[in-house]
């Protein structure tokens, strides 16, 4: 006797449907990190950056220390982002794109003073606004 299956998706195991989500939930969290090491030396090792680049203190409008302050809290934001991702909720994914791609503007910013550090936070967050709206191929209509 077979089992009558009512939704197609159940065909599919669950572990099978995640794995985009749990790979761009993982990334969220490593550029969580990222942005909260990124905030932290800026914050608590006054001078770090202005060191390097040789026009001081000023980026744009804000100095280092407030940049930094903006990193940490992004930081914060984007870890609990990852577990609501890891866990599935699809507003979760909705603000770690937002978050990603806010990450990948704000590290322009960075770039004049660590360009290559810059560059791979800038490359990971674009991996994970593509991991997180990416749409699996035995799964349709799934996106966010």
């Amino acid at each position: 006797m077979q089992r009558q299956v009512s939704d197609p998706d159940d065909l599919v195991p669950p572990m099978e449907r995640s794995h985009w989500v749990a790979f761009a939930g993982i990334l969220l969290m490593v550029s969580a990190l990222f942005n909260l090491l990124t905030g932290f030396v800026a914050i608590f090792n006054h001078g770090y950056y202005s060191k390097v680049y040789s026009q001081g203190n000023r980026l744009l409008i804000l100095n280092y220390t407030a940049w930094g302050w903006i990193f940490v809290a992004i930081g914060i934001v984007m870890a609990l982002l990852a577990l609501g991702v890891l866990v599935g909720s699809r507003g979760a994914r909705l603000a770690g794109v937002c978050l990603a791609a806010f990450c990948l503007v704000a590290q322009m910013i960075f770039l004049p003073v660590y360009p290559w550090w810059s560059l791979f936070t800038m490359l990971v967050s674009l991996l994970v606004v593509y991991g997180l709206l990416v749409e699996p191929k035995h799964v349709h209509g799934m996106r966010v």
